[in-house]
């Protein structure tokens, strides 16, 4: 019997690392790639304003997702969840 490994990935709205093979993962489609949410309240804010969620992170941006990664290290998660 095989083991099976689901692939992690980040919802682009909430940041919270969700399984892309997971039954209850949302998926959305922009220019022909697929983006995945673990909440509809994320895919609703992403397909609002997709543009928003894709394009680079500033200095601001670069801070806070250090925040997170020191968050995850000291308290074993990002953040409070999005739902």
């Amino acid at each position: 019997m095989g083991v099976y490994h689901q692939e992690k990935v980040v919802d682009l709205v909430c940041g919270m690392e969700i399984s892309r093979g997971d039954h209850d993962t949302l998926i959305s489609s922009y220019n022909g790639q697929p983006y995945y949410f673990c909440a509809p309240c994320c895919i609703k804010a992403f397909e609002r304003n997709p543009e928003r969620y894709l394009k680079p992170k500033g200095p601001f941006g670069r801070f806070l997702a250090r925040l997170v990664k020191a968050n995850v290290k000291v308290f074993g998660r990002a953040g409070p969840p999005c739902h």
